[in-house]
């Protein structure tokens, strides 16, 4: 495919060949006419050379005005092929303004979501009194601030204290972890959703519209956006068995979520983003290393407004009215 610059040239050779035909051709028509009426004028054979060059003459006009209808054809294809070129640019300018307009808008919303988040120490302390997951100690010693209640950013923080004080395991933070989530689900549970719909959105762009290369640009931004703490909790949300199934985590591995994730050993394991006791061990970081393979799924669902959801009977029917006479 020619460029728009040789296609340029290309079409003004086009253009200076023509003319200099068109030129060399009334030169010759109008040395002719001169040669004509010179004979006409002196001789008496001025009839029987028009008649002559009548006849040389025709074919090659004829000839003149097929070159000239086949240049003609050229230079509208020209124009065509240019005008498609410049077609393929606004459409491509215009699906990555939509792209951006669509990413810049998730991470709008994501800002949002995070400023709302809001922890509430003694709804979690009420929660978990018949449970053993917390201890009055560990709410307690969550509350040394004398707040109970802590909004925006600063709860995650709060909510990474909470999973490690007092903490005896990275397995004990994963416990607790749970029960936050199916406690208090309201907390969290709409961030991570967001979060793994942001990735999902940029990684389901086709080639075409998003290379590779942009779209970790993409991830790398929205990666850039989330604090140390976010990353914590990223993490722990994604393990196996705590709420992923593996997709999200897949998406994590494959755009590097974690690269910036501040990571020291210490007893007993890991400690994440300045967190003072263990939250992490080997076995966990090895979940992350690998994506996880997904085999096909034979399993049927209801379907409907429910999806995939498993909660629902796949083969439900409505009940049949017997009619009793």
């Amino acid at each position: 495919m020619f460029t728009d610059e040789n296609g340029e040239q290309n079409s003004a050779s086009l253009n200076k060949i023509l003319f200099k035909i068109l030129t060399y051709a009334v030169i010759s028509a109008a040395t002719l006419l001169v040669i004509n009426l010179l004979l006409i004028s002196f001789t008496d054979r001025g009839g029987v050379f028009g008649d002559f060059m009548g006849g040389v003459l025709n074919p090659i006009l004829t000839f003149f005005t097929l070159f000239g209808l086949i240049a003609t054809i050229v230079i509208q294809r020209q124009e065509l092929r240019l005008a498609r070129v410049e077609y393929e640019k606004t459409a491509d300018a215009l699906g990555t303004q939509a792209v951006e307009t669509t990413f810049f808008n998730i991470l709008d919303l994501h800002h949002k979501i995070a400023d709302s988040i809001k922890v509430d120490i003694d709804e979690i302390s009420q929660k978990s009194k018949t449970e053993k997951v917390f201890s009055e100690m560990v709410l307690g010693t969550a509350k040394i601030s004398r707040k109970s209640v802590f909004e925006g950013r600063v709860a995650f923080e709060e909510i990474l204290n909470i999973l490690s004080i007092n903490s005896s395991s990275p397995e004990e933070v994963i416990e607790r972890y749970k029960f936050l989530q199916d406690h208090n689900n309201h907390v969290l549970g709409h961030y991570f959703r967001n979060l793994y719909q942001a990735l999902k959105v940029i990684h389901s762009y086709e080639e075409s519209l998003l290379s590779e290369k942009q779209k970790r640009k993409y991830t790398s931004i929205l990666r850039a956006q989330l604090s140390t703490k976010e990353l914590a909790l990223l993490f722990i949300n994604c393990l196996e068995g705590v709420s992923d199934k593996g997709q999200f985590k897949n998406l994590i591995i494959e755009y590097e979520m974690l690269e910036h994730l501040p990571i020291k050993k210490i007893e007993n394991g890991y400690s994440l983003a300045g967190s003072k006791l263990a939250v992490a061990d080997d076995n966990m970081f090895l979940q992350f290393k690998n994506k996880k393979e997904f085999g096909l799924d034979f399993e049927k669902y209801y379907g409907g407004a429910f999806g995939q959801n498993k909660g629902v009977p796949y083969n439900l029917r409505p009940n049949k009215q017997i009619n009793k006479d």
